[in-house]
């Protein structure tokens, strides 16, 4: 996950109604009530995503603005399945086999935390930038902190190839890291071989 702040309950319930992807897991939760947390254009963008499936999606942002567009923004304000809690921080998932609800803090009403019975909950909270700290300054960074690649995947570092969110592909599926893996892997493949172009077999 990455994440140092991890709310309390979301590791232990990940895949259990703990998800980081609408699009992968928003049919399981069809006429259901879940929740998303975050304040960026993803948590935006997977909210309205979720709307698309889900009974009602309550939007939790830590602080009063959310960081979109006002276009962005007045989607999300319109929807009709949508229930904003800005000012509001998620401080547990709970549930004992599965998501059950969330206790969340909303700051102008006091200090008493609330409770909230839901079926799934999506985190947003890393922000727009993927972790890429483990790398300790190894491989190159583009200003929008992605692994910067080449066509092939391939990094600064000849023979060492990046794919996945760390590359910062706009559509986050494991589709789309597997066909990056495979790009990867013929790549690796060819340089590993001292190969510098691949030969294109189209077959008969």
């Amino acid at each position: 996950m990455g994440r140092s702040n991890l709310i309390k309950g979301e590791a232990e319930l990940l895949g259990r109604g703990v998800s980081y992807c609408a699009v992968c897991d928003a049919a399981f939760f069809k006429d259901k009530d879940v929740a998303v947390i975050g304040k960026s254009d993803e948590a935006v963008d997977e909210a309205l995503y979720l709307a698309r499936f889900a009974k009602t999606v309550h939007f939790f942002a830590p602080g009063k603005e959310i960081n979109v567009s006002s276009e962005e923004y007045q989607r999300l304000h319109e929807a009709e399945n949508i229930s904003l809690h800005l000012g509001s921080i998620v401080k547990e998932i709970y549930g004992a086999e599965k998501v059950e609800g969330v206790r969340y803090l909303e700051r102008e009403v006091g200090d008493t935390d609330q409770s909230l019975a839901l079926s799934g909950v999506f985190v947003y909270l890393q922000g727009a930038k993927p972790i890429t700290d483990f790398l300790q300054g190894q491989l190159e960074i583009s200003d929008d902190g992605c692994v910067s690649v080449d066509r092939e995947n391939q990094t600064n570092i000849p023979g060492v190839y990046a794919i996945g969110d760390v590359i910062c592909t706009h559509v986050k599926q494991a589709v789309i890291a597997a066909g990056d893996g495979a790009i990867a892997a013929i790549a690796a493949e060819k340089w590993l071989r001292g190969k510098t172009k691949a030969r294109v077999d189209w077959g008969n």
